[in-house]
């Protein structure tokens, strides 16, 4: 810092800095608008003088340097919903529960046939396909990646926004998105597994609203999290000739849609988490139970 005078001798009183940095600070703006000053020290402080047909102008000045310099509020950060491990249990249960039913011909059925997307059964009424399909798989590589994929991008959304609220939004974003495959899915072709949830968690994730102490910090982070998620899709979404690709894309489309308005949210609470972890499971139910029914 360095102290000021002037000749001849300054009059008005202008402001005190605590500081060296901030007389630093304050003599910068006061020499950028071409007044003069000096700097004396108080023994609290720093005053500032200028010369009294300067003092609005000067005022002025620091007032603006001030209010564009006051620390802007820091979002408190993201409170999270727990560990994920129930939503991530319940995600296996359910599928390992179908797989083995299907496997035993439970009910005399054949699950597969009964709940397999199919497009053309999807068009003449069948309007369970889409949601059953999502527990069925061809056989066990594939029935262990899903669970694997699943239990982690499950397990981490619940952390964000609950164990309930993380099931019923990845299987309706899943099921809107086999719908949609379905309604507009060749003949000859068919669709199973539960990748398209899968890949409907991952697209809520990419949405997530994650607080940040600066702009720049925002808008890097938000991002970074939904590039992140997109180069997820392209690594784990593609493959081979088997690859429902049309089903990962819709699924992660539709949770990121599904996300959105969640983003900002607070977490719902213990009475939501129940009913959307109840809606989620008594839709699995009934859309068994009409497909085997239909079957039968």
């Amino acid at each position: 810092m360095t102290l000021h005078t002037t000749d001849p001798p300054l009059t008005a009183y202008l402001a005190t800095a605590l500081t060296p940095r901030a007389c630093d600070a304050y003599g910068l703006v006061l020499q950028a608008v071409g007044i003069p000053y000096s700097i004396l020290g108080d023994g609290t402080g720093y005053g500032f003088w200028v010369q009294a047909e300067d003092l609005d102008r000067a005022r002025e000045a620091l007032a603006l340097y001030v209010e564009e310099n006051v620390p802007k509020p820091v979002e408190p950060p993201r409170r999270l919903a727990g560990t994920g491990i129930a939503a991530a249990a319940a995600y296996i249960a359910g599928e390992m529960l179908v797989a083995i039913a299907a496997s035993r011909a439970v009910f005399g059925a054949a699950w597969d046939s009964a709940g397999i997307l199919d497009g053309e059964s999807l068009r003449n009424g069948e309007w369970w396909r889409p949601v059953t399909a999502l527990t069925l798989h061809d056989g066990l590589a594939h029935l262990a990646s899903n669970l694997g994929f699943g239990a982690l991008f499950i397990g981490l959304l619940a952390r964000v926004y609950g164990t309930g609220i993380a099931l019923g939004l990845t299987l309706a974003a899943a099921t809107a998105g086999n719908l949609l495959e379905g309604a507009f899915m060749a003949h000859g072709h068919a669709s199973l597994g539960a990748s398209g949830a899968v890949f409907a968690a991952l697209g809520i994730l990419g949405t997530v609203h994650w607080p940040t102490r600066t702009a720049r910090g925002r808008w890097t982070l938000r991002g970074a999290t939904l590039i992140g998620a997109l180069v997820l899709l392209a690594l784990l979404g593609t493959g081979d000739a088997k690859t429902d690709i049309e089903a990962h894309a819709l699924g992660f489309a539709f949770g990121a849609l599904m996300g959105l308005p969640l983003r900002r949210a607070p977490v719902p609470g213990a009475h939501a988490q129940r009913l959307a972890g109840l809606a989620a499971a008594v839709t699995l139910a009934v859309a068994w139970t009409a497909a085997i029914l239909h079957a039968g």
